[in-house]
């Protein structure tokens, strides 16, 4: 679960970075009239709040991913104490066999 959470991080700073890219290259292209400095502007307020919801949806998917694992650890852990409950009861292995008797 930790390299899907991995690929998930790795994902929100690609889109990071491209947002910066994206904006950084929208701001040199709009140096010019103040019509364009204002098209520019919008257009920089509309990829940063794109980049800001992205950014906070990729957060969510993480925090969720985290806890699902977390969960699943759990689970595991409390069926390991159940097999080892029941092995000590039983006196042997949980994993059947035992011989026979036989010898061979």
């Amino acid at each position: 679960m930790s390299r899907q959470s991995s690929r998930l991080e790795r994902l929100v700073a690609a889109v990071a970075a491209a947002a910066v890219l994206f904006i950084a290259g929208v701001a040199v292209v709009g140096c010019g009239s103040s019509n364009s400095a204002s098209s520019a502007s919008n257009a920089i307020n509309s990829v940063a709040s794109q980049a800001q919801s992205v950014l906070s949806q990729a957060s969510t998917a993480v925090t969720g991913a985290q806890q699902k694992a977390q969960s699943v650890q759990s689970q595991v852990q409390s069926v390991q104490s159940q097999i080892s409950t029941a092995t000590s009861k039983t006196g042997g292995t949980s994993a059947g066999g035992g011989g026979g008797g036989y010898g061979y």
